[in-house]
């Protein structure tokens, strides 16, 4: 009988697990509109990450100053980064999440001062780079029918070198074929790792890229060669760099044109070209932005249908692909 009366003491005593609050039910949520699926799409300076319970945030990213407030000063654009939330009277409990730089207009060097400065900005990255980020998980649903999308990639990070010009009498023959950085702009060590690490990207996700076209210019066949995605690379000069480009008609035509002449079967194309294939002609054309985000290894996706017609289906930053691919195989 006494053990009796000690056992239900002891019952009494302690409360069940039941009635200990979850601490899940202490963490609070991001509420920011532009989070989606684990991703925040910061979409301009001076951002403010918003959530249902208080919390403080850090970063263990140098692409990214946040205060603890959660205020988001700076992010590089295209770049995706950690940011840790401890929820205030979360017991300590935290929750990761990742954000992205959905802009056009902050990046490091050399690409900002040395080239982006000067370039015209995105009309509306934040809706490109969404509307990118749904066309990866459209891409990834099993039995999706991949005919007539195409990948549309400015080639791999460029800074070794400066280009001669079609004008100049002086050029020398054949300049622009060169993997000479005295002779044309070359991929640099990041360009080389990211191009390299996107085809990996690529044969993770499956993707079934039967054609690889690219611009005669050795910065973007050595792009394509680096992603390595399995069919012959085929060089087409009307996708060159204006610098020796001698057809008369846009980069983004071109790339409509060339895209107009490929079959509309079960196979995705790379095409891997040149700043500003990225700007629509002036009178626009149905579906794409006038500018889209086209950051160094990185870019849009398109969809041709069986009547030739092509369709934006976003931009894609080399981040993206990557961050997609990791969080699709639980490598996050």
């Amino acid at each position: 009988m006494l053990l009796s009366v000690f056992i239900l003491g002891c019952a009494k005593d302690h409360k069940s697990i039941d009635d200990i609050p979850d601490i899940v039910d202490l963490t609070g949520k991001i509420t920011s509109p532009e989070y989606e699926d684990s991703l925040l799409f910061v979409n301009s300076a001076n951002f403010q990450i918003q959530t249902s319970k208080a919390a403080t945030f850090t970063s263990s990213s140098s692409l990214v100053t946040i205060s603890e407030s959660g205020l988001i000063t700076k992010i590089y654009s295209g770049e995706i980064v950690p940011i840790d939330v401890t929820w205030t009277n979360g017991r300590g409990s935290k929750t990761r999440i990742y954000a992205l730089g959905a802009t056009d207009d902050t990046y490091s060097d050399p690409y900002w001062i040395s080239f982006h400065i000067t370039e015209a900005k995105a009309t509306d990255p934040y809706a490109s780079y969404r509307q990118g980020w749904h066309t990866l998980d459209t891409l990834s649903q099993a039995g999706t029918i991949v005919n007539g999308y195409a990948i549309i990639l400015r080639h791999g990070d460029a800074s070794y070198g400066t280009d001669y010009n079609k004008n100049n009498p002086n050029s020398p023959a054949n300049w622009w074929l060169s993997c000479d950085s005295t002779l044309a702009r070359q991929l640099n060590a990041q360009g080389i790792q990211r191009s390299t690490e996107l085809g990996t990207v690529f044969k993770d996700l499956d993707y079934p890229i039967g054609r690889v076209i690219t611009s005669e210019f050795c910065r973007a066949k050595r792009t394509a060669e680096l992603i390595n995605a399995g069919p012959a690379i085929v060089t087409d000069a009307r996708l060159n760099h204006y610098n020796h480009n001698l057809t008369d008609i846009s980069l983004f035509t071109n790339m409509i044109n060339v895209m107009k002449e490929q079959p509309v079967d079960n196979q995705m194309t790379l095409l891997v070209a040149h700043h500003p294939m990225n700007e629509t002609p002036i009178e626009g054309y149905a579906s794409f932005p006038a500018v889209s985000p086209f950051p160094w290894t990185g870019g849009y996706i398109i969809k041709e249908s069986a009547a030739k017609e092509i369709t934006f289906k976003g931009s894609v930053s080399w981040a993206m692909f990557k961050f997609f691919r990791d969080k699709k195989l639980n490598r996050l």
